[in-house]
């Protein structure tokens, strides 16, 4: 008796693997966008988490928390904003443990007003291999030439002054984070995560159609700017500053309280 024993030929078995080989790759590099997809979809999570605890804690206490350790951001000598970071040294009662970001384990971005009426919170999202940052706020703007984030993307300092002319004094200046931007991010995927900045000049970030700039309706008189508390010092005299159209400059708007 003879039995009919069929093999696979060398080429058919080349086919084979190939198609085997072009199947996992794909099945990986989806994988690995699902993933990555799915750690933006926590960035998300945490900042509307993040946030939703920060308005409890101002709720109770009628300021928000303090960044701890903070550097301050001035203009013209006068503290602003202090910044650092959502680390294990800010108490928020709602939350147990602070999230950080779900790739690097990086704490997200915190700034708040000196009066700590209005805050901001950043991180950056993987975006595919498009990285951009994302923001999470109640700041909110003045009129439509104002400063337009209260978030720096720099490393700790103790002081950083934001009122020189963009070719003059502070690069920071330039450094400013936005929503949904690609230019300026709180922190990097690459060790040792550090702060971005491509070095695009202020007035282009301003002009960057792609950049979510929210923008409040403009106050009829400071009066409204007092009662909307958007007075940024907590000094005796309290100011609110704008950058002024053309120069880029960072100026008060007048409005003293």
């Amino acid at each position: 008796m003879k039995y009919n024993i069929k093999w696979f030929t060398f080429v058919e078995l080349i086919v084979v693997v190939t198609i085997i080989w072009i199947l996992s790759t794909i099945w990986f590099y989806s994988y690995i966008d699902f993933i990555a997809d799915s750690r933006d979809s926590q960035r998300k999570s945490d900042l509307a988490k993040v946030s939703s605890a920060l308005k409890i804690y101002k709720q109770k206490r009628w300021f928000y928390a303090d960044p701890w350790d903070s550097f301050t951001i001035t203009n013209s000598g006068t503290v602003v904003i202090n910044q650092w970071k959502l680390n294990e040294n800010v108490f928020l009662n709602t939350l147990d443990k602070l999230p950080s970001d779900p790739k690097n384990g990086e704490s997200y971005f915190y700034s708040t007003t000196v009066n700590k009426q209005e805050f901001q919170i950043a991180g950056t999202l993987e975006n595919g291999d498009n990285n951009i940052s994302l923001l999470d706020w109640n700041y909110k703007s003045v009129s439509s030439n104002v400063l337009p984030t209260i978030i720096l993307a720099i490393t700790w300092e103790d002081s950083v002054e934001i009122h020189d002319w963009i070719w003059t004094g502070s690069t920071n200046r330039i450094k400013f984070i936005f929503d949904n931007s690609k230019h300026n991010l709180p922190y990097t995927f690459d060790e040792p995560y550090s702060p971005y900045s491509d070095w695009t000049s202020f007035t282009s970030l301003m002009n960057d159609e792609t950049i979510n700039f929210w923008q409040n309706s403009d106050y009829r008189n400071c009066t409204e700017i007092s009662e909307a508390w958007k007075t940024i010092s907590s000094t005796w005299i309290s100011e609110e500053y704008q950058i002024v159209s053309g120069s880029w400059e960072l100026t008060s708007t007048g409005c003293t309280f």
